[in-house]
């Protein structure tokens, strides 16, 4: 009698990823994914909407060639980080116990989605409710104003920027998105800003890593697999598109990683 395995205990066998919290994250499927993707034992895959990269990461672990793409600036940033690295994680630390160490200063982040502890409320004078508290915005003002300084190459700012990332993350008050946050703060979001080395495996691997719509990539590269997991759709003709809603929900960490300070 054939027995299937299921989802728990097939999951210790993918490998640890790391990611921000996601509409759609692939994190409890990735045992799934991978089981059918040794089916077809593919050399190189091409993940074509990779978002947080749990899946490329999940991949490149498993010993295949990754050639992530999105159209997400920071899509591409964590793809970077996790995918082209060739530093160890100790390489990063000094880096990061500077940024670390910085005093906190209101700057562009502040001014604009920082709140005070309010009795509980993130709602502030205006009435609008912020994703994360002054105290930890002063130090992302101050953290990134400072990547800006430093003379970093691309895949060491993609590094930090990621440990950014995942740290604001950890210390949100938002329901997963930027398009809607608590009423009233979270427990983490009182935790101090403190950045860590991502999780880094130095890319043994030639990966690569694009920033484009996938009809103007797919002629450009070759794949011996095409995992493809675009935006989700709405049957709701009231919304807008999905592209759209997407750059939405996650308009912060684009802002965090062009450092665009948009009007």
């Amino acid at each position: 009698m054939r027995t299937t395995k299921r989802l728990e205990d097939v999951a210790a066998d993918a490998p640890e990823t790391e990611g921000v919290k996601y509409a759609g994250s692939k994190r409890t499927l990735l045992p799934c994914i991978l089981q059918l993707v040794h089916k077809v034992k593919p050399r190189t895959v091409l993940d074509g909407f990779a978002g947080t990269t749990r899946v490329a990461q999940a991949l490149a672990q498993s010993g295949r060639r990754v050639i992530a793409n999105d159209v997400a600036a920071w899509s591409k940033i964590f793809a970077t980080c996790y995918l082209l690295n060739p530093h160890p994680a100790s390489h990063y630390q000094p880096l990061l116990d500077h940024l670390n160490a910085l005093p906190g200063h209101d700057g562009w982040f502040t001014e604009h989605y920082g709140g005070d502890p309010n009795g509980g409320s993130s709602a502030g004078e205006d009435q609008l409710k912020k994703p994360w508290q002054k105290h930890n915005t002063r130090r992302l003002d101050a953290m990134r104003e400072e990547m800006e300084r430093l003379p970093l190459t691309a895949t060491e700012k993609a590094v930090l920027l990621t440990s950014l990332m995942l740290a604001l993350d950890s210390v949100d008050s938002t329901l997963g998105h930027f398009a809607s946050y608590l009423r009233a703060w979270s427990p983490r979001s009182y935790h101090t800003l403190h950045l860590k080395a991502p999780r880094l495996r130095p890319a043994g691997e030639r990966h690569a890593v694009y920033q484009s719509d996938i009809f103007d990539l797919m002629p450009k590269v070759q794949a011996d697999l095409a995992y493809f997991d675009p935006p989700y759709g709405s049957n709701n003709e009231k919304m807008p598109p999905s592209r759209v809603r997407y750059a939405a929900y996650y308009h912060l960490w684009t802002s965090i990683c062009l450092y665009d300070k948009p009007a």
